[in-house]
Parts: C-alpha cells; sequence; structure tokens
C-alpha cells in the first residue's frame, strides 16, 4: 500500500514543527534584547558621574572663592588700617589687592561654569530618566505579548506532538527512518508537491511516466532530481 498520503501529513506537522520551534527561539532572543534600555542606562551613569564630579568641583570652587574672599578682606583690611605709611607699601598693596581681585572674578567665573554645566546636565538626566521610564514600558509591553505568543506555540507543540505520533503508527519503523534521513538530507522536507509536472521543491520537469508513476498507489515515487518523495494532488 503506498504510504506517500501518511508521509506527506507527517511531513506537514513536521515542517509545521519546524516553523514553531524557530519562531520560539527567535521570542527567546527577542525577550533578552534590552540593548535599548543598556543603552539609555548607560548615558544616565555617564551624565549622573558627570554631574557627581560637577558636584565635587562645586564644592572645591565654593572654598576656594571663600578662602579668597578671606584673603582680599585681609589684605584691604591692611590697606585701610592706617599702619602703612610707606607710599611705596601703599602701592604695592594696592597692586595686590587687584591682582586678588582679578583672581576672585576668575573663580567666581569658574563657579558660575561650573553651576551652568551642572544644570544642562540635570536637564539631561531628567530626560534620559522620562525616556528610561517610555522605553522600559515598550519593552515590557513587547515581551508581555512575545510571552502570550511563546505560550500559545508551547501548546500548538503539544498538540503537533501528539498528531506526530499519531502520523508515525501507521508507517512502518525502516520507511520511518528512512524519512527521517532523507529530511536530514533535505534541508526538512523529505515530501514535495508537484505543480504542473514539476518538483515543488527543486524545479525539475517530470516525463509523463514519471508523473504518472507519482499518481501510482503501488509505490512511493522520489524526484530523479533532489531525491525527495513525490505527491500529487
Amino acid at each position: 500500500m503506498n504510504q506517500i498520503i501518511g508521509f506527506l501529513r507527517l511531513q506537514q506537522i513536521d515542517t509545521r514543527l519546524d516553523q514553531v520551534n524557530t519562531r520560539i527561539k527567535q521570542i527567546n532572543i527577542l525577550l533578552e534584547d534590552n540593548k535599548a534600555i543598556q543603552q539609555i542606562t548607560q548615558q544616565k551613569n555617564d551624565v549622573e558621574q558627570r554631574i557627581n564630579a560637577s558636584s565635587q568641583q562645586l564644592k572645591q570652587s565654593e572654598q576656594a572663592v571663600l578662602a579668597q574672599q578671606i584673603k582680599n578682606q585681609q589684605v584691604e583690611a591692611n590697606l585701610y588700617s592706617g599702619k602703612v605709611k610707606n607710599p611705596k607699601e601703599l602701592q604695592d598693596l594696592q597692586a595686590e589687592i587687584s591682582s586678588l581681585q582679578r583672581q576672585y572674578l576668575s573663580l567666581e567665573n569658574t563657579q558660575l561654569q561650573i553651576m551652568m554645566n551642572m544644570e544642562v546636565d540635570q536637564k539631561d538626566y531628567e530626560l534620559l530618566c522620562m525616556k528610561f521610564n517610555e522605553v522600559e514600558q515598550e519593552f515590557l509591553f513587547k515581551n508581555r505579548i512575545l510571552i502570550e505568543e511563546s505560550d500559545i506555540l508551547l501548546k500548538e507543540i503539544e498538540r503537533l506532538d501528539a498528531e506526530k505520533k499519531a502520523a508515525e503508527s501507521s508507517i512502518s519503523t525502516v520507511d520511518l527512518a528512512y524519512y527521517n534521513k532523507l529530511r536530514i538530507q533535505r534541508g526538512g522536507v523529505a515530501v514535495s508537491t508537484i505543480t504542473e509536472g514539476a518538483c515543488n521543491s527543486c524545479g525539475a520537469t517530470l516525463t509523463p511516466a514519471q508523473q504518472q508513476a507519482v499518481k501510482s498507489p503501488e509505490q512511493t515515487f522520489c524526484c530523479p532530481s533532489c531525491g525527495r518523495m513525490l505527491y500529487a494532488a
């Protein structure tokens, strides 16, 4: 008895199983793909480090400004105390005060620049936090859909496995071994249909006699080109 119909049904089940297993592997890869979150997290960390560094610089700058302010006050107090009478010494004190004031202004400018940088970084950090929340929610939403799809596919695998066992039960052990060997050799496709006298898998054209042999219920005919078992609808 020709078992080509049984082989065809088994092929259809195996093809669907291959498709489902491939999709599950894709889903597992997608579930682990959190590059967008990692990228934004890294950006947040970089900005946070800049803010922390600027905070330390600001503390040091404030201390330097305060120390410079005290130094200026001391020199000015010495100048206006009336204790210094020598014109040369008075001139030197005035020159020192001018120099100290320039240093003080430079320190203040540095402090202002640090504060401005911190303000920019803080705004960037807040925007990144908002972006992180958006990306995270999108990631969780997509994953939820993927997990639901995976659950459906796993149930389909259970059903297909049961159908495959039923299909295999009608095929002899020897024929089943031949089918499985052929599937491995031909990229998962052991049985091919024909359309307009040609193998749908390799495209080889069959002679009229070969087409007739495919339809014969007495034997299983294989494609003379690719070796797959052929079925004519």
